[in-house]
């Protein structure tokens, strides 16, 4: 029974501790811990990369800035990482409202748009002027067989695919973004110029360079709106 208390009291200790080196962003560090991935994979279920980067959030209605997270894009959620006591905390997303990661701004819708087309959750803010941009990134969890090892624990390769949507609103309605067409599809008076801004610029809408063509389109014809 002794046994017990002690380690209740530990426990209490520590956590107290942990909260006092958290100190003002210590409202940050009440959420949950956040699944941890025993296994091997390849990818990542993180967004972009492992590593957390300095970013802020606003959380619950209060700023906090100069603080280390990452998304796991895999189950949606927000984790941010004390660095002085090591320990990450996944955030209650009911009371995340925006954040950034290094230079990339997201928002959190919290409900599904009047489309339809829109569900709730992260959502990187791609763009945002005459129209919005909202890029979803997912982590899907795939395995397939290994059949060289089929016979042994490596017989199962287990990965994150990512799979990403781009979702533009404005004044009329919500469109899904697939390709550069999609783009000249909505802005017809105007696709000739368009045309000539992408050869010009060399922009490209393959899946690594999409998301800088089109934030240069946009703004290019944003500019010309002006």
């Amino acid at each position: 029974m002794m046994l017990m208390a002690s380690g209740l009291m530990s426990a209490q200790d520590d956590y107290k501790s942990f909260m006092d080196s958290a100190g003002e962003n210590s409202a940050l560090f009440k959420g949950y811990t956040p699944v941890l991935y025993r296994f091997v994979h390849t990818g990542t279920y993180y967004a972009f990369e492992k590593s957390y980067l300095d970013g802020d959030v606003i959380y619950n209605g209060k700023r906090y800035s100069g603080v280390k997270l990452n998304l796991n894009s895999h189950l949606d959620e927000l984790i941010v990482f004390d660095v002085k006591s090591n320990r990450y905390v996944q955030l209650n997303k009911s009371y995340v409202d925006t954040f950034t990661i290094g230079t990339r701004k997201f928002i959190n819708l919290m409900e599904r748009d009047k489309s339809g087309m829109i569900d709730p959750g992260y959502y990187q803010l791609l763009y945002d002027n005459s129209v919005s941009v909202y890029k979803k990134i997912v982590k899907v969890y795939s395995e397939t067989v290994n059949q060289e090892y089929i016979a042994s624990s490596r017989g199962v390769i287990k990965k994150f695919i990512t799979s990403v949507k781009y979702y533009l609103v404005n004044s009329d309605g919500t469109y899904v973004i697939k390709r550069k067409k999609d783009i000249l599809d909505l802005y017809p008076e105007m696709k000739k110029e368009i045309r000539k801004h992408i050869r010009v610029n060399a922009l490209s809408f393959k899946e690594d360079t999409m998301d800088e063509a089109m934030v240069s389109v946009l703004s290019f014809i944003d500019k010309k709106h002006e």
